[in-house]
């Protein structure tokens, strides 16, 4: 139910980088009012910035000059990945670690040419699954249902 975000959580935090196309108006919808967050988790935004600026945590950065103002930035959020972004940070901060399944189904906005395939407002499904010791290698998790087939109209 949080259709504004701001660039930080929608773009910084997943680390895409302030000069990247996606981020022009054409491609996303930027408010006026509000036109900037006012709260931001300046601990994380320090190192988020640090990440993009210099490097770190095996990465190399995108050595460029980032900018807050840039990252208050409000918007109509381009993807459901900073609510997933915003939840691990959450789950981060939480001591001792507990394992998470995380599931959304939610709207996004983004500002294209309108035709017969294309609107701007848009459902993305994404779920974030948690825990110690999960690789890629093992089946999904059995605890989400399994999603029921619709009956046959014929």
């Amino acid at each position: 139910d949080n259709f504004i975000e701001s660039s930080f959580w929608n773009f910084d935090a997943l680390f895409q980088p302030q000069q990247h196309p996606a981020r022009d108006q054409h491609d996303t919808f930027f408010l006026r009012d509000p036109a900037e967050a006012l709260q931001l988790p300046m601990d994380y935004v320090q190192r988020v910035k640090r990440t993009h600026s210099q490097g770190g945590y095996g990465s190399q950065g995108y050595k460029y000059n980032w900018k807050l103002d840039e990252a208050r930035k409000n918007l109509l959020r381009t993807h459901t990945t900073s609510a997933s972004a915003r939840a691990l940070y959450r789950l981060a901060q939480k001591k001792p670690f507990t394992p998470v399944k995380y599931f959304s189904i939610d709207r996004v906005f983004r500002n294209e040419t309108l035709d017969a395939t294309h609107l701007a407002e848009f459902h993305q499904i994404e779920g974030v699954v948690a825990d110690h010791g999960l690789t890629l290698g093992q089946p999904p998790p059995s605890s989400f249902p399994p999603v029921p087939r619709p009956e046959s109209q014929g």
